[in-house]
């Protein structure tokens, strides 16, 4: 099909790190909430046997959370319109705070969930026709007894963990968005299983790089049917 793809745009960065179960406290929970409110403007709530800590909502929509357990720290920027290099920098500036209070030695497990658009070019951008037609070749004939028409189309791409990138994993969808079918919607679940002491911050970069070039290169290069054989 006669259409481009453009450049990604980060639509939500969800950072789930795990830890073996600390013998955390209302104390501990309490000195992360000083610290974070600090650096920005926080509200705290008690969730199950942890914290939650989020941000007031926002005109730019913009919202972010950090939610503390027994074993583990996620934060989320969902949605949001930061570049993928400010999110990172911002998610470390928030780890360090609780890597600080917290009796956390290691983190076990990393898993970074990252959701971005593309979007489509050329005279009639529709990203429907574009993954049936352009991506899987499905033939016309295939559809023509469907008197529904499709609001979306999506594809999922699950692969196993490698020895050579830190044993990491990922978990691709690639689908239409539907809000605006001139994009596509393209979410990746990156597993790292390779331990992290605290504090061995460029190594967590390092796999947040990984996570977003496994989008921005791979999954474009595949999109665009010039996948080269060793990606």
């Amino acid at each position: 099909m006669d259409q481009s793809l453009g450049p990604s745009s980060l639509l939500a960065q969800v950072s789930t790190l795990r830890f073996p179960p600390a013998p955390l406290n209302a104390a501990h929970y309490r000195e992360v909430f000083n610290r974070l409110s600090a650096v920005g403007t926080f509200n705290f709530a008690v969730a199950g046997d942890g914290v939650e800590l989020a941000t007031p909502p926002r005109e730019s929509g913009d919202a972010m959370k950090v939610t503390i357990g027994r074993d583990a720290v996620q934060v989320s920027f969902d949605p949001t319109s930061k570049s993928a290099d400010f999110a990172a920098e911002e998610l470390l500036v928030i780890l360090k705070e609780v890597a600080a209070v917290l009796p956390i030695p290691v983190f076990v497990h990393q898993t970074h969930v990252l959701r971005k658009l593309f979007p489509l070019g050329g005279p009639h951008p529709d990203a429907r026709a574009f993954l049936l037609q352009g991506v899987v070749s499905l033939p016309q004939e295939r559809l023509a007894s469907w008197k529904r028409g499709f609001a979306a189309v999506g594809l999922r791409f699950v692969f196993a963990p490698q020895q050579m990138n830190d044993l990491s994993a990922h978990d691709l969808k690639i689908e239409s968005f539907l809000p605006d079918p001139a994009k596509l919607f393209v979410e990746d679940t990156a597993s790292f299983l390779v331990p992290m002491p605290a504090g061995q911050w460029d190594q967590l970069k390092d796999h947040l790089a990984e996570a977003n070039r496994f989008l921005d290169d791979y999954t474009a290069t595949l999109l665009r049917g010039r996948l080269s054989p060793d990606a």
